[in-house]
């Protein structure tokens, strides 16, 4: 044990501070697989592909994640300790200033070693992710009663993590805070407060002496970039106030973000000083080395397809190429492949199978993905954010599609039987069997239906289906021209424009 951790309950009650290899087995998380499941039917293999979102690989970010925040946490506590008589008056200070109405401002100060930090980077590399799963961890409650024989009753908070609101108000994040207590201690300070008509500065008073009652250990902003659309300086109000938890109370606070952040920390001189007490964490893009390899060979054997894809170097180029080395897309492309693979009867795929899937399904973020291609700065500088990429969206097979139908005129209104005839031959259904699953869908609904109901359950429908048999078109049957007219003239096609 540390010297200067000895005789402290709040440190003492932590777990051990684990070596590299340690926190890398305790953060790896497998999915369930087993390679027979190859050869069951692909409605169920579809539902598997979605565990490929559950395993977690370690990376060198989370190994020095980790040890930041067990030193932000065992730092803080140093001058914290509820054995010290500076426990009781820091108590009593908050008190005496919330009886008289005081301002946060008016709270005694006192020594701390408390030192947050930042983590910086586009969306989808896995910062929240991975604080996420280092922070459970720790015990997030920890209930007190004797220490070495000396009664001492206290529940302590290690952990919170709040997200930033949209608005970058204080008074909803203090909302959020008194909620994130109740869910951590089971109290009902969120009912209590949200109730009253309590001032802005009563809140903020209120909370730090939550702060202090619970001894929390380390408090997590999540979506810093909110920041920028608060009025009235309003990102101000909010960094003095954590610079204030800081050097007041001794709180370290950990600040994440994406690169839209960046302004707004480097605006405020001393929340970056204090925000980068163990040095801020610009947390880039995955570059194509070992370190990408590992990652997509440990993802690589989560396969679905009827035949066995092997791990080789044109792959994780490909995949990299395709991702730029962003975590999030680079998995939900993985399993976009294998989807196209299964639903198209094809059961493998190439290196040109993600070069394609890239081009054809991640339209909303090519953009971004470009101007990170080029290498370009200034390219680069206009995506502050990286959108997130939907696989729902992609399996419901309306939305993550890019439709390429010019609008029409009122003259020209499409049906929607027309209509989801288009968008299922837009996802590579053979044009017979779109407007055969279409028209069943729309016969089968005594009410008018929507395009994106109807599109829905029809590729559903051709999911479940193995093979689609060709059959002689009877003279009425629905999927023919007769059939079409005879639904439409019982008003069950919706001719509404689109």
């Amino acid at each position: 044990m540390i010297p200067e951790y000895q005789g402290n309950p709040l440190i003492e009650a932590l777990p051990d501070i684990w070596s590299s290899g340690e926190v890398i087995n305790l953060l790896s998380q497998k999915a369930d697989y087993n390679n027979g499941e190859r050869e069951i039917d692909a409605q169920y293999r579809l539902h598997c592909i979605h565990r490929l979102f559950r395993y977690f690989q370690p990376l060198e970010q989370h190994v020095d994640i980790e040890q930041r925040i067990s030193r932000s946490i065992r730092q803080g506590y140093i001058e914290r300790n509820p054995l010290l008589p500076e426990f009781a008056a820091g108590m009593a200070d908050g008190y005496a200033v919330l009886k008289d109405k005081g301002t946060y401002q008016m709270l005694q100060g006192s020594k701390t070693t408390a030192s947050g930090f930042t983590i910086i980077g586009v969306s989808g590399v896995g910062k929240s992710t991975a604080v996420e799963k280092i922070l459970a961890m720790y015990p997030q409650k920890i209930l007190h009663t004797i220490y070495h024989g000396r009664t001492l009753a206290m529940t302590q908070l290690t952990w919170l993590k709040l997200d930033c609101p949209h608005d970058g108000s204080l008074k909803q994040l203090c909302y959020q805070f008194f909620r994130a207590v109740d869910l951590a201690a089971g109290t009902e300070y969120f009912k209590q407060y949200i109730k009253g008509r309590y001032s802005l500065e009563m809140l903020l008073i209120i909370m730090t002496q939550l702060v202090r009652q619970f001894q929390i250990g380390i408090l997590v902003i999540d979506e810093i970039q909110h920041l920028s659309e608060a009025k009235g300086g309003g990102s101000d109000k909010m960094l003095n106030f954590f610079v204030t938890l800081v050097n007041t109370i001794g709180l370290p606070v950990v600040l994440i973000g994406t690169t839209k952040a960046m302004s707004i920390l480097q605006g405020e001189f001393r929340q970056a000083r204090r925000g980068s007490g163990q040095g801020d964490l610009i947390w880039d893009r995955m570059k194509n080395d070992v370190s990408w390899q590992v990652f997509v060979k440990s993802m690589w054997r989560y396969q679905w397809t009827r035949t066995s894809v092997p791990y080789a170097d044109e792959m994780v180029d490909a995949l990299y190429d395709e991702s730029q080395g962003i975590i999030d897309i680079a998995v939900k492309l993985y399993a976009i492949v294998q989807i196209e693979a299964i639903t198209t009867g094809k059961e493998f795929f190439t290196a040109s199978d993600v070069h394609r899937a890239g081009e054809k399904k991640l339209a909303l973020v090519k953009p971004m993905l470009d101007a990170l291609r080029s290498g370009d700065r200034k390219k680069i500088l206009k995506y502050e954010d990286i959108a997130t990429v939907s696989i729902e969206d992609y399996l419901s097979a309306y939305k993550a599609v890019k439709t390429e139908v010019q609008e029409k005129t009122s003259e020209q209104k499409l049906t929607v039987m027309e209509q989801t005839v288009i968008r299922l031959m837009e996802m590579e259904v053979e044009p017979a069997t779109a407007r055969r699953l279409a028209g069943k869908v729309i016969a089968g609904h005594k009410n008018p239906v929507t395009v994106g109901a109807a599109c829905k359950e029809a590729y559903r429908l051709y999911v479940m289906e193995e093979s689609v048999s060709e059959s002689p078109e009877a003279e009425d049957d629905i999927r023919n021209g007769a059939g079409y007219d005879t639904i439409r003239q019982k008003g069950l096609v919706d001719e509404m424009e689109w």
